[in-house]
């Protein structure tokens, strides 16, 4: 029987194809040398790391985890979910440069969480740092944060007669608002319609607040 690959694998393989040395592709992900040994060790790979080395290596290694159930951990009870969540992280990052860059907007995606990050902080996934617009993986922020920021938040839902939901985020000290919107699957025809409605109703009113 063939042993079951894993995303270290699919990692350490695409480097060595690349010719990439390990100390140049430690610096580009911002790890030691001796951890990308540990990474392609792994069967599992966080969300804002993977998303960091998909982008250096510009291969979307979330396609492959969704397309490849053998990827998966058949012991993990959420498995269904995972897939789905690793299937619209794929198009996410597939179909949303391509929608802003036809809209005329910036289209580089960053990452809301730094890898140091401490897990029991609620911070979004992805961000288009530009435009203050965040996404959340499975659960919008709202959800996640569960009223974790207590007052300090005002947090106001929109949804749109086709059903898109926008969290408008004000914060009550400073008075800056942020956009944020869950990312599930959607196809690219439904991200199109997401993006335009965000720009087309919130971001210039929330552009011309924070340059007050």
């Amino acid at each position: 029987m063939e042993r079951k690959k894993t995303i270290g694998e699919l990692i350490e393989k695409e480097v060595r194809k690349q010719g990439i040395s390990i100390t140049a592709f430690a610096d580009s992900i911002f790890c030691q040398r001796n951890n990308v040994y540990d990474i392609f060790k792994r069967s599992k790979m966080d969300v804002v790391q993977l998303g960091i080395i998909s982008r250096v290596l510009k291969h979307n290694f979330f396609k492959d985890l969704a397309e490849d159930i053998t990827l998966s951990d058949m012991d993990n009870p959420e498995m269904e979910k995972d897939l789905y969540n690793r299937k619209a992280v794929s198009q996410f990052i597939e179909v949303v440069p391509k929608i802003l860059t036809k809209m005329g907007k910036e289209p580089i995606i960053s990452f809301g969480r730094p890898l140091s990050v401490d897990e029991t902080v609620v911070l979004p996934d992805f961000m288009l740092t530009d435009y203050l617009i965040t996404f959340s993986i499975g659960e919008s922020l709202k959800e996640k944060a569960n009223g974790c920021f207590g007052n300090l938040m005002i947090i106001e839902t929109y949804t749109s007669e086709k059903g898109i939901a926008v969290d408008l985020w004000i914060n009550r000290l400073n008075g800056s608002r942020s956009l944020n919107i869950k990312l599930d699957y959607k196809s690219e025809s439904e991200w199109d319609d997401t993006l335009r409605y965000v720009f087309d109703n919130f971001y210039h009113k929330q552009h011309e607040y924070g340059n007050r």
